[in-house]
Order: C-alpha cells, then sequence, then structure tokens
C-alpha cells in the first residue's frame, strides 16, 4: 500500500491543497492530508478519515479506494472557505 501526501493550508480565512486532484490506485493506494497551520475536516461522503496529531501537524488518513472514477470531497476549517478538490481513483497497471 502507497500512501499518497497532500498538503493543506490554511491562510487567512483561505484553504488551499498542493494537489488539487490527486491520483491513487484502486485498493491499493491511500491518502495522507498534512496541515502546519490549522485543525481541518476532510467531508469525502461513504469514506472515513481518520484524524490524529503528528506532532504539531494536523493530520487527516483515508483508507483505500474499491472503485476506480473521481471523488470529489470537501476540505474544511474553522473560520475558512471550504475547498472541493478531488481524487481520482485509477486501476492498477
Amino acid at each position: 500500500m502507497s500512501e499518497k501526501k497532500v498538503v493543506v493550508t490554511v491562510s487567512a480565512g483561505h484553504i488551499s491543497v498542493d494537489q488539487t486532484s490527486v491520483q491513487v490506485h484502486k485498493a491499493q493506494d491511500n491518502v495522507k492530508w498534512i496541515c502546519d497551520t490549522s485543525a481541518f475536516t476532510i467531508d469525502m461522503p461513504g469514506y472515513a478519515i481518520n484524524y490524529k496529531l503528528e506532532g504539531t501537524k494536523h493530520v487527516g488518513v483515508s483508507g483505500t479506494f474499491p472503485t476506480v472514477g473521481k471523488i470529489k470531497y470537501d476540505v474544511s476549517a474553522p473560520g475558512a472557505e471550504t475547498l472541493d478538490p478531488d481524487v481520482d481513483v485509477i486501476p492498477l497497471g
């Protein structure tokens, strides 16, 4: 299993990610969102995200993705506008 990292930045009421679309392999990869500046929430209907602190970094980790296709999700944080990037689940090969 491979972990795809996405850096989340929360600043001045705005949220950004370093990858607006992250590619993962079906049933193999997961996504790990990391933010140095604020706690955040990932809203990805049908998928559970596990949150933790790693030192001073706020982290959210998904499980693997069982089906191929684009999955839209929202990133939210207190006092910031919600952002809606996606995960692109691709077949193995």
